[in-house]
């Protein structure tokens, strides 16, 4: 693991104090229910437990080479049966192996904003890259802090400044089945993040939207990954009063799943290393909670297996786009357009059996 102190250069004190000012304004923007100056980020104490340990924890989840696989057999058993996998070898050809270590990112990008949180408005907060990395190092910050400050940008291929991020990877033939592009890129709803976060950051557990599928390459540090099989009830998985952050989550919700009267599905687990792609069903219920500093780049898309429940979402929760992709569906994909017309005929009762619409969130 590099060592983010041997990349950032030396500053004045009074630029750190501008930092500082700037990380604060960030962190209060990010989660106004937190009091920066008394200290609240801090309040759990999640920084001296054990949270991050994963002795005894048992990764669930089989490895598969990229050459032992093709677009067809990963639709026949991963896709169609909604089967949660891990995929090696993808990302070996990629740039970003070169591109997006701390090192690279800060030679390339100290200046940009990334998104690193939403204000109560639901405006991003940004944070230039260089003040992020030297936030990852204050120990009285992410070091301290229960869940830290989690860049996760879904605007960097768009972005000027961050465009050239999108020439360092390309989607895997295995996801090109890429059904939402059809809609084009302006009206098809957020699909791909560039991730970045210290120890204890992550993804709180949630549903993807859309009944979409997802993908995450992980090119630095290592993850922790819980997964749920659809139809888990979201009562017990997200009861009221449990803050949603994805390390409360793990020290509160997830020791319950595992014990043996609890009276669903136990939990899929996953320690993603870097290298590994995983791939995540539409409908499967997942948390992830970053083990030490990681980067990663993960997508959302619709292929033709899930594409049945995706309609259905989409015309409920984005109709007027659902119209763009009919449209453009009996244009280029007319056997996907006839399957839509007669889901349309049925009425939309399959709706009320999924839980995916509750949710906004991505896969980290």
């Amino acid at each position: 693991m590099e060592d983010l102190t041997t990349i950032l250069p030396p500053i004045h004190p009074d630029e750190d104090d501008y930092i500082q000012h700037k990380i604060r304004s960030a962190k209060r923007a990010a989660r106004s229910e937190l009091s920066v100056s008394r200290g609240e980020w801090a309040k759990h104490n999640h920084a001296k437990s054990d949270i991050l340990s994963i002795k005894d924890l048992k990764d669930d989840v089989p490895r598969i080479h990229t050459s032992d696989l093709n677009p067809q057999y990963f639709v026949e058993k991963f896709e169609l049966p909604r089967v949660p996998v891990v995929i090696t070898g993808l990302t070996d050809s990629w740039a970003v192996n070169e591109q997006w270590t701390p090192k690279q990112l800060m030679a390339k990008f100290k200046d940009h904003k990334f998104k690193v949180g939403s204000d109560d408005d639901g405006y991003a907060v940004r944070l230039r890259l260089e003040h992020f990395l030297r936030y990852c190092c204050y120990p009285h910050h992410a070091g301290s802090d229960d869940s830290p400050l989690y860049i996760f940008d879904g605007t960097f291929a768009d972005r000027s400044g961050s465009t050239a991020m999108t020439d360092h990877y390309k989607v895997p033939d295995l996801f090109q089945d890429d059904l939402f592009k059809l809609v084009g890129e302006r009206r098809r709803p957020p699909y791909r993040w560039f991730v970045m976060g210290p120890a204890r950051s992550g993804s709180g557990l949630h549903v993807d939207p859309l009944s979409t599928s997802a993908w995450n390459a992980l090119l630095f540090g290592h993850k922790r990954w819980a997964l749920y099989p659809p139809g888990t009830p979201r009562e017990h998985l997200l009861p009221k009063g449990v803050e949603r952050e994805a390390v409360s989550w793990f020290s509160n919700i997830y020791p319950k799943t595992t014990q043996v009267d609890w009276p669903y599905a136990r939990p899929v687990s996953i320690i993603q290393r870097p290298g590994e792609t995983v791939y995540v069903p539409n409908g499967w219920w997942h948390a992830v909670l970053n083990l030490n500093l990681t980067i990663a780049v993960t997508h959302n898309y619709v292929s033709r297996a899930n594409f049945s429940s995706a309609w259905r979402h989409t015309c409920k929760g984005r109709p007027k786009m659902s119209v763009k992709w009919l449209a453009a569906l009996r244009q280029q994909r007319p056997e996907l357009a006839a399957i839509a017309e007669a889901i349309e005929k049925q009425g939309d009762k399959a709706l009320s059996h999924s839980s995916s619409s509750s949710s906004s969130s991505s896969s980290s």
